[in-house]
């Protein structure tokens, strides 16, 4: 084995043996039915990941407790429920691998969600002062305590009986079990607060009962914080002793994770943050325990095995880059790397929203069943005018339907805005996917002509069946005074290097590019003021919460002084005039940054109306959106041609 091999030996998890040390991390999906059963999407999302080589799937959290469920819960809180989870464990077995089943109380975590059932109470340690607002908290008393141990431990039977091969308890980033464990969330002074060993006596009992329940050689891996992310959290060597403590009760594995979902960013860490940033915790704890330890978050392959091969940890947890690429493991197996389609940590996937694609890279998540497309029983001659992601990413998969494809890009330059993006200071592994779309485009056989624009003249010369415009979107300017003076600039000018920013600089736009920008002039010494006109984030498109909460972190710790709720409204040569509530201030200003956003530029699209039988627009073209957005409309269209 070329360059993974410590990745690819056998290792044993208890009794339970493993060919490889990769693990499938718990992640949620909306794969179930109202009652809180798997739907046959579930199937095969995790059928394309066992099929995918990796060692060992935990699947997503399954809820312990019928008054902890809200509905499209994946449940496991009654015998009703078995024999749906039989069907997926036999499902994953079919491939070869084996699996563990992740077992939750939602507790804080439903917070996280954004939803919270009428007539159900978030269940807490205690109620601190952290717990604000109208929610239904509820204070635990031990008569819940042993309730919840008994259906953690009922829960883990059932798995079993189901025919998984181990089950993960969920003790980490603000669950129920979690906020036992963390001083900042439990204030309590009875035997379950106060000292680290009574913190721990929840979880403890929970991994006792369920070895009492399903028998001492059932594999129980529990998954710990190793820090809370937050002040006042746990720290790293409480939570070595409690890892010792759930070991000498009975754990045959510890999983370390980091992060309060509901208030930090740590427990998924997007592109911003460093490689593998929860690597040393995990090390920490693997020096506490004898059992293996795992860790997970931002990982790659050659880190991965350096940290294997190194004794820092047992196993490697895979979240994110298995729904990039459910083959990743084979891939690494078989040294094809080149096939591989990278996560870029952009973090769509956790921003779902109904129409939208839920990958930036991977068109086919949650609907494995329909990929690979059939063969299109009619091939026509195809022309795509416009090579960023969504042109991309359509060819490849009209061209894999067997379409004669050609794809123009008017600059020289395949990528479009994604181009923008993977320039960005802390982005550059952005560029992964378009290194991978165009070697799809090379296998694929679509034929591509860069620096040449696509034109009525052109379309009408070369007769095609159909013609996909996908011309993306422009920068948008801002209509106030002075919008457009010399010093006024794009940040897409500016993170592209083609303009240089002088002087103090105000950088109008709150959205993502806006706070990126602002972030990036400040590490270089500039004083830099933020100005939006709604909050930061906001413009009736959800920013996703982690990223946000990440770049919102580093603006406070810049300093950058935030004008939010505040419209620009004239630019003169030396300042930004704002209107802040009923008065007028003056913001000084040698360089003006537009970070307002995008409009769509279709006006190929408008003079192609009427001139071929069947054309299409997708991507930003039609709406300046996001990648996922992007990439699932090029599927949905390479799908229906």
């Amino acid at each position: 084995m070329k360059g993974f091999s410590a990745l690819f030996q056998p290792g044993n998890i208890g009794k339970l043996r493993l060919k490889n040390r990769l693990i499938m991390n718990a992640m949620g999906t909306v794969l179930v039915d109202s009652e809180g059963n798997p739907i046959e999407r579930m199937f095969d999302y995790y059928r394309a990941r066992a099929r995918g080589g990796i060692g060992l799937i935990t699947t997503q959290c399954a809820s312990v407790s019928a008054d902890g469920t809200p509905p499209f819960t994946w449940a496991l809180y009654d015998d009703k429920f078995t024999p749906g989870l039989r069907s997926l464990v036999d499902v994953i077995h079919e491939q070869g691998v084996k699996v563990s089943i992740q077992l939750m109380h939602y507790g804080l975590l439903i917070i996280f969600g954004g939803f919270i059932p009428e007539g159900m109470s978030i269940k807490v340690p205690s109620i601190t002062s952290w717990l604000t607002g109208d929610k239904p908290y509820e204070e635990m008393g031990e008569a819940d305590i042993e309730r919840y141990i008994e259906d953690f431990a009922e829960a883990a039977r059932r798995a079993k009986e189901a025919g998984a091969d181990a089950v993960e308890l969920h003790a980490c980033h603000g669950c129920l079990v979690s906020t036992f464990l963390s001083p900042v969330t439990n204030r309590r002074t009875d035997q379950y607060g106060g000292s680290v060993e009574n913190r721990a006596r929840f979880a403890r009992r929970i991994v006792e009962r369920i070895k009492e329940k399903a028998g001492e050689e059932f594999p129980v891996v529990v998954k710990l914080n190793g820090s809370d992310d937050i002040e006042g959290g746990i720290t790293i060597d409480e939570v070595a002793r409690q890892a010792a403590i759930l070991e000498a009760a009975g754990a045959d594995a510890i999983s370390i994770s980091s992060g309060l979902e509901f208030w930090t960013s740590l427990s998924i860490p997007c592109y911003a943050y460093p490689e593998g940033p929860m690597v040393t915790l995990a090390k920490k704890v693997k020096q506490a325990v004898g059992v293996p330890v795992i860790t997970a978050g931002k990982i790659s392959p050659e880190l991965a095995e350096q940290i294997i091969r190194g004794g820092k940890v047992d196993f490697i947890g895979m979240g994110r880059p298995l729904l990039a690429d459910p083959e990743l493991p084979n891939k690494l197996r078989e040294g094809r790397l080149e096939d591989i389609c990278w996560c870029v940590y952009c973090n769509n996937c956790i921003r779902t929203e109904p129409g939208q694609g839920p990958c930036s890279v991977n068109p086919s998540l949650y609907r494995e069943g329909k990929y690979p497309f059939p063969p299109a029983e009619s091939p026509k001659k195809v022309i795509v005018a416009g090579g960023g992601i969504a042109g991309m990413q359509a060819a490849v998969l009209m061209a894999g339907r067997g379409h004669p494809v050609s794809l123009y890009e008017r600059s020289n330059e395949l990528g479009g805005q994604w181009n923008i993006a993977a320039a960005t200071p802390g982005k550059k592994d952005y560029a992964a996917f378009t290194d991978y779309l165009r070697r799809s485009l090379d296998k694929s056989g679509v034929s591509v002509t860069l620096g040449t624009e696509v034109t009525k003249e052109r379309v009408l010369e070369m007769k095609p069946d159909a013609v996909v415009v996908a011309t993306g979107a422009v920068p948008r300017g801002l209509n106030v005074p002075g919008a457009i003076g010399r010093h006024v600039i794009q940040a897409n000018d500016v993170i592209m290097g083609k303009v240089e920013s002088k002087g103090k600089v105000v950088v109008i736009g709150g959205r993502f590019i806006g706070m990126e920008v602002a972030i990036w002039l400040a590490e270089q010494g500039k004083e830099v003021s933020l100005v939006t006109q709604a909050g930061l984030g906001e413009n009736g498109y959800t920013l996703e919460r982690m990223t946000y909460r990440t770049l919102v972190r580093r603006l406070i710790e810049l300093r950058i002084p935030l004008y939010m709720h505040t419209p620009a409204l004239e630019i003169t040569e030396s300042s930004v005039i704002i209107g802040w509530g009923a008065e007028v201030f003056f913001l000084p200003a040698d360089t003006v940054i537009l970070a307002v956003g995008a409009q769509s530029d279709n006006k190929l699209a408008q003079e192609l109306k009427g001139v071929v039988s069947e054309l299409y627009t997708i991507g930003d073209c039609v709406e300046p959106r996001d990648a996922a957005s992007a990439t699932y409309e090029a599927a949905r269209l390479a799908a229906k041609i």
